[in-house]
This record gives C-alpha cells, structure tokens and sequence, in this order.
C-alpha cells in the first residue's frame, strides 16, 4: 500500500500470527518491545534489532503490559483486573475490581509521569456506558476516575506531564484532560480531536516528544498524529485494517512500531491480507519518549 499524499507507510516487522495484538509498550530497562494477543493470554516480548519474539502463556483475557520499577517485573491487565508478572508467571494480585463480572473486561492504559497506573474497561458487547476507568496508586489503592466509558482505550501524558489524552472509542474523539500529576487527578475534560472523518476508530495511542498525538484506527489501515494543537499532520498507512495501538521503540526512540488484529476479518479477507495480526515498523521522523513505569 502506498502512503496517502505527505503520509508515510508501515512495513511488516514481526509476523506472530496474532488474533488480537495490542498494547506495544518499549521496554528500555530490558532493551525489550512488549505487548499482548488478547484472546490467546500471550504476553510477547521481542528484540527490535534482531526480529526474534518470545512469549508467555497466561490465563486469557490478558488485556494490557507496562514495565515497573523493577526490571524483572511487568504489570499487566486482565479479565479480572490488574497483576504483577513475574518470570512468564502471575506473581501477585494487585486489585480484582472485575472478578465478578464475565461480562467485562479490562483493556487498555497507562503508567503516568508518577508510576500511577490507569486502566480502562470494556463490556464485551460493547454495551454503551458500561465500562470504566481506573486508577492504582503506588500505595495499591484503587480508584475508579471515570464512569460511563463504552470502551476504554488509549491514553497518555503531554511532555510536561499538565494533560492526559483519552480515546473512549465510540465517540469518535480524542479527549484531553488538565492532570494533577501531584494527586493523579483529571478534570476540565475537552475534544482534543474530533476524528468522526476519520476512517476507523480511534484505539491505542502514544505521545512523542514534541507533544504530538499519535492515533491508531481499528478498522482504518492507519495511524494519525495530531499536533498539540490538535490539527492532522502525518498519517502512517498499514495494508491492513485492523490497526490497534503504537508506541516509540529502539534504543534512539525512533521508530514506530504498530499492532495489529484479525478480529472481524472473513476468511476470504485472511487470505488476501497475509500480514493481518502482525506487528508493523515504520521510519516516524521524530522520536518518542521512554515509558513510564509502575512504582511497586
């Protein structure tokens, strides 16, 4: 596929025949690029400069990964709640705020600037205001900081830690909060980015190192960067539509690595799209910046 006009394109990188993979997250303490297969409980981890993979199996759903303040150690996300992994093994419980709903999950989050972690939900039938967001405190309280989400997807921090970005999908925006990174507290929610003319829905996202907002769209072969103003400026395009999430990897922050899925593809559409569910690269022209972690 060939990149739209000023855009440039995605190649595939690593091909793990993935179902759902989501949530690439750098991991630069293990010099490591991790993330997740949703349906198949598989925690990924891969080596950007040779192309090898490695994995573990977990109990499934396994919905999110994000490195912690101990390099041995990831937190991750799953159909109960939030762990500690350790090892390729569930290591330690930390919150279950969904052991008793099977007919949610959680999906996606983030650390923020102070080793918080925010993780969102979703209904499996996507039951509109039913999901949440969460957040856990280093202390391992958890609190619940938005109700009324459908599906809870990307977010991340501006440079200087004053905003939060937040994508509940369905509503076809980006949104942007103040943040207290003090108390972990949002408020004065806004659209950042109204991306209704978008195709696709806005899913995961990073924020690089010049502010600007980097959006994958499920179902729209692409990724976007919006400006901190929050204008258009760069779209990357991926020959295959079911784009999840990106993040900043590589020992210079430099390159843009893409998760994709097969969910929703007919037979027919496997065939003539080979590299559905594999992990994409491409050259962004800017670089990221490193991962938060979780204090634990």
């Amino acid at each position: 596929m060939t990149p739209e006009a000023g855009g440039l394109a995605a190649d595939p990188w690593l091909e793990v025949s993935g179902v759902h993979c989501e949530g690439v997250v750098w991991d630069d303490a293990a010099g490591l690029l991790r993330f997740v297969d949703i349906p198949r409980g598989r925690l990924f981890h891969a080596d950007v400069e040779t192309g090898t993979a490695g994995w573990s199996d977990l109990p499934a759903p396994l919905a999110a990964v994000h490195p912690t303040a101990d390099p041995a150690t990831v937190i991750i996300a799953d159909g109960d709640g939030i762990a500690l992994v350790a090892g390729g093994e569930l290591v330690e419980r930390l919150a279950a705020p969904l052991a008793d709903r099977p007919d949610i999950r959680m999906n996606d989050g983030n650390v923020d600037p102070a080793g918080r972690y925010f993780i969102g939900s979703m209904a499996y039938d996507a039951e509109p205001g039913a999901a949440s967001l969460y957040r856990l405190d280093p202390d391992r309280s958890l609190r619940t900081v938005l109700t009324g989400v459908t599906i809870s997807n990307g977010m991340d921090w501006s440079p200087d830690a004053s905003l939060c970005y937040f994508v509940d999908s369905p509503t076809h925006r980006v949104d942007v909060f103040d943040y207290d990174v003090v108390t972990g507290e949002l408020s004065n929610r806004r659209v950042f980015a109204d991306v209704s003319a978008v195709p696709g829905m806005p899913d995961g996202l990073t924020v690089d190192a010049e502010g600007g907002v980097w959006v994958a769209f499920y179902g729209g072969s692409r990724v976007c960067r919006f400006a901190p103003d929050g204008l258009p400026d760069r779209t990357v395009t991926l020959p295959v539509p079911q784009v999840t999430s990106c993040c900043f990897a590589g020992p210079e922050l430099d390159r843009l690595v893409i998760s994709t899925s097969t969910e929703g593809l007919s037979p027919d559409e496997l065939r003539r799209l080979p590299s559905a569910g594999a992990i994409f690269m491409a050259d962004p022209g800017c670089r990221g910046r490193l991962a938060n972690r979780f204090v634990i």
